[in-house]
């Protein structure tokens, strides 16, 4: 039976650049098909100018802001309309957006679904400054969109790890919903299969069998994959070679040699990754 309170409330952080248009479509695909409600925020420019130019080129210039935020607001109102989400939409201003972003989403939503990068960064596949804020902060599960995709082709990374198999259990409730196919990842440090490949298959294919007796899905149909190398690059070799749409990780992960989804991994992934990626933290964070 499926768990109807997995996802309810949706916020998607928009602006008025392309990646936040796939954003919004990427959060209407997940709306559809999970039957979420959807806040659409917009973080408004805030500029001081009185010490700079005279106030009416100032009044000028706050006016065409305004007009800006309210034409970003309609346009993703409108997105969803046609897609027949409704939403409800908000607008605020502050000089850092990813505190604005932060502080309006705690405690509040069950997914924050934004662009990769902002109108003024150009690279297609980068995470922006923003967005990087935003998933290193946060202890909402956050979806940032590179591509729009009907995320049918979901790679999962498990290390045994509690917050691997929470990213797990999380992936498999929206495969569930928007009829996903999961592959599930298991990435043995290359220096532990130089010294033992034996000790490090058998420590590889015990995590994949366990990872999802754990989320009480041992029926599950999925693909397992076991692979070795450099962790974060294997990730994203795997995702690109076999086409998926959608990584999700965990925000931290075990130590050492055993350390797959840990801080630094999760952001090299998200860096590098051509596909969308999906960070489940943990509360504790």
């Amino acid at each position: 039976m499926k768990d109807e309170g997995f996802l309810r409330r949706v916020l998607v952080a928009v602006d008025s650049s392309l990646s936040s248009v796939m954003a919004e479509e990427t959060a209407a695909i997940i709306a559809k098909r999970t039957g979420a409600t959807v806040t659409v925020l917009h973080i408004k420019e805030e500029i001081e100018l009185e010490h700079l130019v005279p106030r009416n080129i100032a009044d000028e210039i706050r006016g065409h802001l305004e007009q800006k935020a309210e034409k970003t607001i309609n346009d993703a109102r409108a997105l969803f309309s046609e897609e027949g989400v409704t939403v409800d939409t908000k607008t605020l201003g502050g000089s850092d957006p990813a505190d604005s972003i932060l502080g309006f989403s705690k405690d509040r939503y069950d997914l924050i679904v934004m662009g990769a990068h902002g109108e003024n960064e150009k690279d297609p596949f980068a995470i922006g400054s923003v967005t990087k804020k935003v998933i290193r902060h946060t202890k909402c599960p956050t979806l940032f969109v590179k591509k729009v995709s009907s995320l049918s082709n979901l790679l999962v990374g498990v290390d045994g790890s509690e917050h691997s198999i929470k990213a797990l259990n999380y992936a498999v409730k929206l495969g569930e919903r928007v009829g996903s196919k999961l592959t599930l990842l298991n990435v043995q440090d290359h220096r532990l299969y130089d010294v033992s490949p034996k000790t490090a298959q058998e420590a590889g294919q015990r995590i994949l069998s366990k990872a999802l007796k754990a989320v009480g899905k041992e029926e599950m149909k999925v693909d397992k994959r076991l692979t070795f190398g450099v962790l974060s690059d294997k990730i994203v070799e795997i995702a690109e070679e076999r086409n998926h749409d959608l990584i999700v990780l965990g925000s931290r992960g075990l130590g050492t040699v055993k350390r797959f989804l840990l801080g630094s991994v999760s952001e090299d992934v998200s860096h590098k990754a051509k596909c969308s990626v999906l960070i489940i933290p943990t509360k504790d964070n």
